[in-house]
């Protein structure tokens, strides 16, 4: 599978609202319980330090975010966000946008990449994150609610990029 990453342009909000909504219904990765419309998408995407587009054939089948973890003095953690189409899952794909941020998040100048909110049964995401190196360092016990109402753990995963 030949898959390009590519910055984000404007002609990609749709798209990337529509995998945003998608993972939303789903209620199993992403804390927000309604749909995003696409001026608080646009909203979003041009307030990251740096968005980018898997593309497969020209069509965007993923994306990641990424930003300061924290303002002012913390401002050397990068944080992100990542969202993969249904269809394109388990296909490798998370782990071409993990690297891929890595790489910008390191010349970005960013000192280290944390995630504050990788649900304990999402076990792909789990296991991307722990074969790129990322550690364990936190566990916030019943902080998300999946679509079946199950209360489950968040993990929290850090990797330092220098």
């Amino acid at each position: 599978m030949n898959v390009i990453i590519e910055k984000f342009k404007e002609e990609d909000i749709n798209s990337i609202k529509y995998i945003w909504n998608e993972v939303i219904d789903e209620g199993e990765s992403f804390f927000w319980r309604e749909h995003f419309s696409n001026s608080k998408i646009s909203e979003i995407l041009f307030n990251q330090r740096a968005v980018y587009c898997a593309k497969y054939n020209g069509k965007v089948i993923g994306f990641y975010i990424l930003h300061d973890n924290f303002p002012g003095r913390g401002n050397h953690i990068a944080n992100a966000l990542y969202a993969i189409t249904k269809e394109f899952r388990r296909k490798g794909i998370g782990k071409i946008l993990g690297k891929h941020s890595i790489k910008v998040a390191q010349e970005c100048g960013y000192k280290a990449l944390q995630f504050n909110s990788i649900v304990s049964t999402n076990i792909a995401s789990v296991n991307l994150w722990e074969s790129l190196g990322f550690n364990r360092i936190g566990q916030v016990s019943s902080a998300f609610t999946r679509n079946n109402n199950e209360v489950v753990d968040i993990y929290i995963y850090f990797k330092t990029l220098y």
